[in-house]
């Protein structure tokens, strides 16, 4: 019986104008329940048998999801025949559900049971009262039920004000919640043998308590058929061109290497005692590269410690990766690399001979501060051939499938601007990512795909067709093309899925087979298998044990479309937007707005950190904008992120939410919020100082002082190496104080909240602080909230719920006029408004 069965029994009768009769209820067969051998009247505290305990020790019971197949109506009496027999003791679990379109207090009455506990959404409640958050709330009542206390169902949900809370129906689906955005089954990697026969999947599956339960399967491709599986995380990786895989685990001896063979199933241990790290196979099978963590000299001498570089405030900045060469024949392990430089592995050459390791010096007395270098380590000999010398403005390398060519990833400005199609004095964006091919041979470096917009995010080099696949963002999508090497010619192709997450090939086959997972705007966790080919638009089929329609059959989704507009400069500025399930386009909607306004361009996914999807379930229309400076959309509109700090950007987001209220008449234009973090929160803190357009306005980690941040964010002097490249304090003070939010904080009117974790090092807290500081010496209506031990991003699940309920509760006071919420979770906050 699905979950959407369990809680869809409920019949709404109204008694009385604050009062909700559950009239219907599922509820488990009855469990008897035998009272103790006693030996003795009171136990060793003094203290006699309590038939009650034994609720505290059967909550599984409450929790279970399954087993609610009978039902019970008011005023029946709860079940006491058992297979035992009839009269008996019995623990019982009843089951019902309220939906709230909004926040609502109200108080539980029971009566009719004598022992009972209340569980909602899985956790055990304390007393009566119930705080109602936007969706469904699913009530379960433990109960022991002794035959003289003939206990009936009675239950009744009472309150000042129910407006907008029913009791969940039969049929109906349930909004959208951050619980159900989060938990269940997700997957997390995908890796194909090289003949593409065989499927590595990783997946986790987010229980309600917020932990992570990982699992590894490697399965047959075509069938699905698992032929290996084990808990946790398991790093398995395949051998270059045999369907044989490697990983460790903890043996009796220390860490073992196993080799696996799917075709049988078979493990074989072909190392132990082996150290820890990450490790690449050479194609050969005959080593393995380890890539280990070297710690640095001690930091403090009697308290006191000397910073040697800028960046030497970071924890573990003093240590330093070095390579490591494993034989497997003789069990040596052979240093690679020494020094005071972080070496990584980007690969080994196709004939198992060569490494290609590239490493990176920090020099901030020139620009770019970050210079690296790419070499050739024989791996047989340790003989050293060196390809880029302190070279600027690249990412990483792979060999060609003959070990001929390098595939080189890097910004337009790499290698002397070739690949660049900028203008005269634009500074190309350094997260706009693009390709090149180095022949060894020639010592020659080509540019790819130089008129290509959308930005390269990883990229695999095939040997069975000589293609290179790629995964790019590409506009508010991300998507996978085949590059041909030779001719450049490009497929991009079509896929059910706008944002690919993972995806893997089958670097051995022609044409060959592909799986990726990702999102659309309306559905999510969901993996396909296709080959690849130069048709446009492959034919994909759904595999993976992972179902959208288990997870989300049960929940209103509302609808996503693209939509864009022609800015003042001539631009199309592309974004889209949701809308509520229940949609109806006669009605007035309050809208949120929301934008990074950096370099990446926000996704076009069901499932994000700022929950879209979860904002339209709660009766908001969700604008989305891809403002200039993105990444995805061509070298010249992601330039204009570099010493701009949202002067192009703020422009694109007023005029857009200008043209969306006004090209939609379903939007109600004097309720409309906006929300940022990180450098959107900057945009949410700087656009406050440029327009009175919102309603409200959230900045989470967000920037208000550019030189602070640049100073002191972990960060902030780095990224400044594309946000203002070249413009420092003292030689572009204008720059750092005229786009600046906390230099122009008299400029801000709307009701602004501020979001920080107190751990986060990228920006510091301090930005909000200096912020809310001014804003309350000028009386503008502020609030700030802290998130304990968090660091740029709320990671931890429960603090991520009561986060995100803020979030939800400053928008229903500002765009909803429902202040309950806010005022529920701060009944003393007057945003600085003194009387």
């Amino acid at each position: 019986m699905s979950m959407f069965s369990l809680l869809g029994l409920g019949v709404m009768a109204v008694t009385m104008a604050d009062t909700l009769t559950v009239d219907t209820a599922t509820c488990i067969a009855p469990i008897e329940f035998r009272a103790p051998y006693q030996t003795d009247r009171l136990d060793m505290q003094g203290k006699p048998y309590d038939a009650q305990k034994v609720m505290d020790d059967n909550a599984a019971i409450a929790l279970a999801q399954d087993g609610f197949d009978a039902r019970i109506g008011r005023g029946e009496a709860l079940p006491t025949d058992t297979a035992a027999g009839a009269g008996k003791s019995t623990i019982n679990a009843i089951r019902f559900a309220l939906d709230a379109d909004r926040f609502a207090k109200a108080e539980l009455s029971v009566r009719g049971i004598r022992y009972y506990r209340t569980y909602l959404n899985g956790e055990y409640q304390w007393g009566r009262d119930l705080k109602l958050t936007p969706g469904r709330t699913e009530v379960t009542l433990l109960c022991l039920s002794l035959p003289e206390d003939r206990d009936t169902f009675r239950v009744a949900v009472t309150g000042e004000d129910l407006t907008g809370v029913t009791l969940g129906t039969q049929g109906t689906k349930r909004a959208f919640t951050m619980e159900r955005l989060v938990e269940g089954d997700h997957y997390r990697n995908v890796a194909l043998s090289p003949s593409g026969d065989y499927l590595v999947t990783i997946c986790y599956n987010t229980k309600r308590d917020g932990k992570n339960v990982w699992r590894t399967v490697v399965a047959e491709t075509e069938s699905g058929r698992e032929v290996w599986r084990r808990d946790g995380y398991m790093d398995v990786k395949w051998m270059a061109k045999q369907d044989i895989a490697y990983y460790t685990r903890n043996g009796a001896e220390g860490t073992e290497m196993v080799q696996l063979d799917p075709k049988t199933g078979r493990e074989t241990v072909v190392a132990r005692n082996m150290p820890a790290g990450s490790f690449d196979l050479a194609p050969n099978g005959e080593y393995a590269v380890y890539s280990r963590t070297l710690q640095g000299r001690e930091e403090l001498t009697q308290g006191l410690k000397r910073l040697e570089d800028p960046d030497d405030r970071q924890p573990g900045w003093r240590s330093r990766s070095a390579l490591y060469r494993y034989d497997f024949k003789t069990g040596q392990m052979m240093p690679l690399t020494f020094g005071t430089a972080s070496l990584w592995l980007n690969d080994i050459s196709p004939d198992s001979r060569k490494l290609l390791v590239m490493y990176s010096r920090t020099d901030q007395t020139r620009l770019p501060f970050d210079r690296r270098s790419l070499v050739e380590i024989d791996a047989y000999t340790g003989e050293v051939d060196t390809i880029f010398a302190d070279t600027i403005f690249i990412s990483s390398g792979q060999y060609s499938p003959d070990g001929g060519q390098l595939l080189i990833v890097g910004s337009p400005a790499a290698f002397g601007g070739i690949g660049s199609t900028l203008k005269e004095g634009q500074i190309a964006n350094s997260y706009d990512d693009r390709l090149f091919i180095y022949d060894k041979a020639a010592r020659k470096v080509t540019p790819m795909l130089k008129d290509f917009a959308p930005s390269v995010e990883s990229a695999v080099w095939a040997y069975g067709d000589n293609m290179i696949y790629l995964k790019a963002v590409d506009g508010c999508d991300e998507s996978l093309f085949r590059l041909n090497p030779k001719t450049q010619e490009v497929v991009a192709y079509e896929l059910p899925v706008s944002y690919v997450q993972d995806f893997t090939v089958a670097v051995g086959q022609r044409n060959p087979r592909a799986v990726f997972f990702g999102q659309t705007g309306e559905r999510a966790r969901e993996m396909f298998c296709c080959s690849l080919s130069s048709a446009a638009k492959p034919k994909a089929k759904r595999i993976g044990d992972i179902k959208f329609e288990d997870l989300y059959g049960d929940v209103a989704v509302g609808a996503c479309h693209d939509w864009s507009f022609l800015s003042s400069r001539g631009d199309s500025i592309s974004g889209f937007y949701f809308l509520p399930p229940d949609f109806d386009a006669s009605k007035k909607y309050p809208m949120i707005v929301y934008y990074y306004g950096g370099c990446t361009p926000t996704p076009k996914q069901l499932e994000s950190h700022y929950p879209f999807q979860v904002f339209a379930g709660q009766g908001y229309v969700v604008y989305v904008c891809e403002p200039s400076g993105a990444i995805g959309f061509g070298q010249e509109f992601a330039s204009r992120h570099v010493n701009t700090w949202g002067k192009g950007s703020a422009d694109d987001i007023i005029e857009g939410t200008k043209a969306f209220v006004k090209a939609h008449a379903f939007v109600d234009g004097e309720k409309v919020g906006c929300i940022g973090a990180s450098y959107g929160g900057f945009m949410t803190e700087y656009l406050q100082t440029r327009t009175d357009i919102f309603a409200a306005a959230i900045s989470h980690a967000g920037i208000s002082n550019i030189a602070s941040y640049w100073g002191g964010g972990y960060w902030g002097y780095t990224y400044g190496e594309t946000a203002q490249y070249g413009s420092f304090p003292w030689n572009n003070p204008d720059l750092y104080v005229k786009q600046s939010p906390l230099f122009n904080a008299d400029k801000i009117h709307t009701p602004l909240l501020l979001l920080h974790g107190t751990a986060d090092t990228n920006v510091p807290t301090n930005e909000s602080q200096q912020l809310f500081t001014a804003l309350r010496i000028l009386g503008r209506p502020v609030s700030y909230v802290q998130v304990d031990g968090e660091d740029h991003v709320i990671t931890d699940f429960k603090k991520r719920m009561v986060w995100q309920n803020a979030i939800f509760a400053w928008f229903a006071k500002w765009l909803k006029d429902q202040p309950l919420w806010w005022e529920t979770l701060y009944p003393n906050d007057d945003f600085g408004q003194k009387k």
